[in-house]
């Protein structure tokens, strides 16, 4: 009789696990932004990167204390209440969908590459919204085609980012950073600020790291270091070939560029290399648009099966796909895809990217403050709760900090999007009570009946 034992993963394949989990399409406008800021921007990377670090290390703890379905949902709800756990779904979705009109409006930056025409306000939008509604009905089966295709989509990732960032420097003209060093029109250090929080964008996903836990050999000593290690080498790929582009191309040029790495490599090897990683970048945002869109209906779907949200979104067709939720989440794309149309795609993208990082920057305030009363719950050592508190309490300043730095505008149309928080949870929490009620209701009449 034989057995065989699972494979579990060592601190390699964990870390290379978690810097895939980390590195997204997202990256593929964020040069034009920070162009529009400057080489200075390279202190808001590093900034970014330690506050990556301590948040990824917090989850990576919170997963050993609290190893229940749900994630930051589970965190904030064990640690700080229900109504917490609810304002971190709601946020959460809401960074989901954002985000998806941010990652459309990318895809359609690198496809004007070809089309020209679609740089253009109103064509770039309708397009971004095209592919939303698009890829919406691809998912009414399931998954879709895309979505079995991750392989070639992180291929489409990583090519062209990971080549800038070992190519680019032989291309590197250093007198362009110098020349563009702050262009904000803001001091250095509204400068860094802002550029701390356009970076974050760059990270999101890291909560997803504390998933490798399971899977881990010797998880304890492994999933701590993968994450540092798996943060620290996709941080530097993305340094790496953001300033790369930064000397590559000049700033003016570059902050404009709706495809700054395509044009990047034109102008280091040519025509052909911009048209080949414009291919790369729309395969890579457009094919993970569709995960992404699934994604964001399961997750509505959860929180409706637990009573978190209405129950249109938990409705399934016979595929067992929630396309009900799926369209109302559409329509609210389309909403966010008309009211930021901006002179140019570049803008558009950091206007959603700066919306989408602050409603998520409000789950991850919440799912880190849970750590400590779910540590004393655990009732971890001193030294360890000192330990781990230190570091969540250096990830929740480094939240606060990235938060300030999305804008006035981004912290008033996002706090007013969480307040609206308040009377969703009001409602749900009616509907929830009011069968208990009538069933104590229908207790009290029964006792007053005569025998």
């Amino acid at each position: 009789m034989s057995s065989t034992t699972p494979t579990k993963m060592g601190l390699s394949s964990l870390t290379v696990f978690v810097a895939l989990n980390m590195m997204g399409s997202g990256i593929f406008l964020l040069p034009s932004n920070l162009a529009g800021i400057g080489a200075i921007s390279i202190y808001g990377w590093l900034i970014s990167t330690a506050g990556a670090l301590a948040m990824a290390i917090t989850f990576s703890k919170l997963s050993f204390l609290c190893p229940k379905e749900g994630g930051m949902y589970a965190y904030a709800r064990d640690g700080i209440g229900e109504y917490a756990a609810f304002t971190e779904t709601w946020c959460y979705w809401l960074s989901l969908w954002v985000g998806n009109v941010a990652i459309a409006v990318s895809g359609i930056g690198y496809l004007s590459y070809f089309f020209p025409g679609l740089r253009d306000p109103v064509t770039g939008a309708v397009a971004a919204i095209v592919a939303i509604w698009f890829f919406t009905f691809l998912n009414y089966p399931g998954a879709g085609f895309i979505g079995r295709m991750q392989r070639v989509i992180s291929l489409g990732m990583l090519i062209p980012v990971g080549g800038m960032a070992l190519l680019g420097w032989f291309y590197f003209h250093p007198g362009y950073l110098g020349a563009a060093w702050n262009v904000s029109g803001k001091s250095g250090s509204d400068a860094i600020m802002a550029s701390s929080a356009l970076t974050l964008w760059a990270f999101m996903g890291l909560e997803t790291a504390c998933v490798a836990t399971g899977v881990a050999d010797n998880p304890k000593r492994n999933v701590p270091l993968a994450t540092m290690m798996g943060t620290l080498f996709a941080a530097a790929v993305y340094i790496a070939s953001t300033l790369a582009i930064m000397g590559v191309v000049p700033g003016k040029e570059l902050a404009s560029s709706a495809a700054p790495f395509s044009l990047a490599a034109k102008y280091m090897f040519g025509d052909w290399a911009g048209s080949f990683v414009s291919v790369c970048a729309v395969v890579a945002c457009l094919g993970s648009l569709n995960g992404w869109i699934l994604t964001t209906g399961q997750v509505s779907k959860a929180a409706a099966d637990d009573g978190m949200f209405p129950k249109i979104f938990a409705e399934t067709n016979r595929f067992g796909t929630p396309f009900k939720g799926m369209l109302l989440t559409a329509v609210l794309m389309t909403g966010v895809g008309v009211m930021t149309m901006s002179p140019n795609l570049a803008q558009q993208f950091q206007i959603i990217t700066l919306l989408c990082i602050f409603t998520n920057l409000v789950p991850y305030i919440l799912a880190l403050a849970g750590i400590y009363p779910i540590m004393r719950a655990n009732k971890v050592g001193q030294s360890e709760f000192r330990r781990y508190g230190a570091i969540a309490f250096f990830a929740l300043i480094y939240c606060f900090y990235a938060t300030a730095g999305s804008g006035k505008d981004t912290i008033f149309y996002g706090s007013l999007t969480m307040l609206a928080s308040i009377p969703m949870y009001a409602l749900i929490r009616k509907r929830a009570s009011a069968p208990a009620e009538a069933e104590k209701g229908a207790d009290a009449v029964m006792a007053l009946r005569p025998e």
